[in-house]
Parts: structure tokens; sequence; C-alpha cells
């Protein structure tokens, strides 16, 4: 079984090869043309060697993916001097620009993988945050549920999952689906295109619950 690269010292760099241009390269790659288009043999070809090169420093597709969201995420926020709210808000919205530029990340954060270090240091942060202002471990932890969950499921919606205005009324279903056919006709202020101010809101109501908690 192959241990958790993330985790690993990097190995010597054979010549001008090393992890951390491979991992840049497929980053660069990843958010270019999405997670699909990622592969040993394409980022062998960026780089100008063969795929077997890459071996040496990567065991595999699914250890790259894992270094590549670790270098996506890169570190958290500094939250020394703000108090538990605006510490909050600012990790909350900091996570939100890393998916934004990211988004390709948000569902392998929903998936199965393990927690790498960049996933864990943003934990550390706003576990620290809470403890430090004088709330039990049990309190933070409920506080990083409620806030990662929220800046994740947020940065989910803001995907291109939903149809166009104009899809649903070709398809014939606008009359199946009207309060979503009012939503993607631009009904409510904030809809799609507009996500930031809903997520805004969404936020402040969840630091509402997390302070009434508190």
């Amino acid at each position: 079984m192959i241990a958790d690269v993330r985790w690993a010292a990097p190995a010597v760099p054979a010549r001008r090869l090393d992890r951390a241009s491979i991992v840049a390269t497929a980053l660069a790659i990843t958010d270019d043309a999405g997670l699909a288009a990622l592969s040993m043999p394409r980022l062998a070809r960026a780089l100008g060697t063969a795929p077997m090169s890459l071996y040496r420093h990567v065991p595999g597709k699914d250890a790259l993916v894992d270094l590549v969201l670790d270098a996506a995420l890169g570190a958290p926020p500094a939250l020394g001097g703000y108090d538990l709210r605006p510490g909050c808000e600012r990790w909350a919205t900091a996570l939100r620009a890393v998916l934004d530029e990211h988004p390709w990340a948000v569902p392998l954060m929903a998936g199965d993988r393990t927690a790498g270090p960049a996933e864990c240091a943003w934990a550390e942060a706003l576990l620290a945050h809470v403890l430090d202002r004088g709330h039990p471990l049990h309190a933070a932890v409920e506080v990083l549920h409620l806030v990662h969950g929220y800046v994740r499921g947020a940065a989910a919606l803001a995907g291109d999952r939903l149809p166009t205005a104009a899809d649903l009324e070709r398809s014939g279903r606008a009359g199946d689906l009207p309060v979503l056919a009012r939503l993607l006709g631009g009904a409510v202020a904030g809809g799609p295109g507009t996500a930031e101010p809903l997520f805004v809101t969404g936020l402040r109501r969840t630091l509402d619950a997390v302070e009434a908690a508190l």
C-alpha cells in the first residue's frame, strides 16, 4: 500500500524535474481545462519529459490530484487579533475565494479523500481561533462544521450546474418548474450570476447561529 504522498518528504530532485514543478504544472492544467483533463501523459508533455519520469516523484494520478488540491488550497489567512465573528468571516471569505478560483476542488473536498496538510491547516486555523476566544473544543468543532459546510455548499451552488432560462424554456418544462424559472429569469436579486450577495447573506445568518450557540 502506497503511503499518502502529501505527508511524505519530497524525493531528491532529478535534474530539472521535481515535485514542486510537477504539481505547479498540474495545477495550471487543472485550472485551465478542468480536473478531467489532467493525466500523467498530458502532464509529461507539458513538462517536456516522459510519463515514466513523473513516477519518481508522484506514484500515480490519485496522488497527483491530492497534491494539486493541497496546492490549490494553500495557506489559511492569519486570524490573530480578530474577535470571534470577524475572524470566522475572514476565514470563510478567504476559503470562498479559493474555491471560486479553483471550482474543481469543491467536489473533491466533499468526497471521501482524507484531508491533506493544507486542508488540515485551514481546519486548525479556525479551531484555534475559536479556542483562543475562550470556547471549548467541542464548540470549536461545531463552528468548523457549520462554517466550512456553509462555504463549501455555497461554492457548489454557485457552480454552473443549473440550466439557463433559455434552456428551460426550450425544454418545455418551465411550467413544471415555475419557481426555478423565475430564479433563472432574474426575478430574484442575487440569483445566478450574482452569487456573492447571496453568499454574504448566508454567511451572516450562519454566523448569527454560531454566535447564538456560543
